[in-house]
């Protein structure tokens, strides 16, 4: 086991990616760089919303990087603290004030989970499309891959019988180019939907200005139509 070894080949599973995976990959990595460049620059303090704003470009991006380099269970962990993120960039460019996050009358942090819940609940009334896309994919995540399950050993573990019985657990996760493009598709589809509810909000609330790289968003939501259309019929032919 060597860790310098397997830092070299992620980096070199992320270097073929475009290759292996196509589209799929390419639509992933252009929705995250478009995440990562939403704001030209900030209109009103916003301190709270950049902070969170943060986390979802980081962890959006390590999902798509962790889930080319056959690590599934950690894209999908990935994912949904980008999801939590995301409600709650959402939530605080719209409420500017602290009082959701901050106990200024005990000079102490809130409570986290309280918090998050009540930027769920306004998700919730206000933006309901969105809101159901979100819960939807953080209950398929919490029921397969955000806690310890021997259902995911089946990504790295294997027993080979025969004469010379092995037992394989395998630092990457066993390659599945078609689940591996599934879950860039699904990643990237997250993405678009975070970027267009920021934007949503935004319009509704203000607080920034948005970069001139947000007239990409139509094509790269039609990319990723594009793709599961793809994804359909690569099925299909098998």
């Amino acid at each position: 086991m060597s860790l310098e070894t397997f830092s070299a080949e992620e980096h070199q599973k992320l270097v073929d990616a475009e290759q292996r995976y196509g589209n799929a990959f390419i639509n992933a990595y252009n929705t995250t760089v478009l995440l990562s460049n939403l704001m030209m620059w900030p209109l009103v303090d916003c301190d709270l919303f950049i902070r969170f704003y943060s986390q979802m470009k980081k962890y959006h991006s390590l999902c798509v990087a962790s889930t080319v380099r056959l690590h599934r269970v950690q894209a999908k962990m990935d994912l949904r603290y980008f999801l939590e993120s995301t409600a709650n960039a959402a939530f605080s460019l719209a409420h500017t004030d602290t009082q959701n996050y901050f106990d200024l009358q005990n000079n102490r942090i809130g409570d986290a989970q309280r918090a998050t819940l009540k930027a769920y609940k306004w998700l919730e009334i206000t933006y309901p499309g969105h809101s159901n896309f979100m819960k939807e994919l953080k209950a398929e995540i919490n029921e397969q891959t955000a806690h310890a399950h021997v259902v995911n050993s089946q990504h790295n573990f294997d027993l080979v019988a025969g004469q010379r019985a092995e037992i394989v657990t395998s630092y990457f996760d066993f390659e599945d180019d078609e689940l591996v493009k599934l879950d860039l598709w699904v990643g990237a589809k997250a993405g678009l939907h975070a970027i267009d509810l920021i934007l949503s909000v935004q319009k509704d609330f203000g607080g920034f200005l948005p970069s001139s790289d947000v007239s990409d968003f139509p094509q790269l939501m039609a990319d990723n139509d594009a793709v599961l259309r793809e994804l359909r019929d690569e099925r299909g032919h098998q």
